[in-house]
């Protein structure tokens, strides 16, 4: 006999895992991060390098700065990049979440144009 319009469907059709916490509804968002990607929203860049992602975004470490001695201008003291990533975050560990106010955008970003 030919299943019925009410049978539950194949153990194939049904491999998407189900949330792992009770009681709340899944996130639209959490379906839509790619793999490799953590979840959108604010991160801090924690790796002790400079580089470049694909946006193009340099990501720049916390640097402390040097004084100025003899010949040597120094360094001014910089913070880390926090970036606001819309698509979600490289989940290469060099990331943390944060509640820090983004200061970088990306590499391509228009420039301000002043008071137009």
């Amino acid at each position: 006999m030919p299943p019925s319009k009410d049978a539950p469907p194949e153990p194939a059709t049904t491999t998407k895992e189900a949330p792992a916490e009770t009681g709340a509804s899944p996130s639209a968002e959490a379906d839509e991060t790619p793999a490799g990607l953590l979840p959108a929203g604010v991160y801090e860049y924690t790796a002790p390098f400079t580089t470049v992602y694909g946006l193009p975004l340099t990501a720049r470490p916390d640097n402390p700065g040097r004084p100025a001695e003899g010949d040597d201008p120094g360094e001014p003291a910089a913070p880390a990049t926090v970036f606001a990533w819309d698509f979600g975050c490289p989940d290469d560990g060099r990331w943390r979440p944060t509640k820090k106010k983004p200061n970088q955008q990306p590499d391509n970003a228009p420039a301000n144009s002043g008071g137009e």
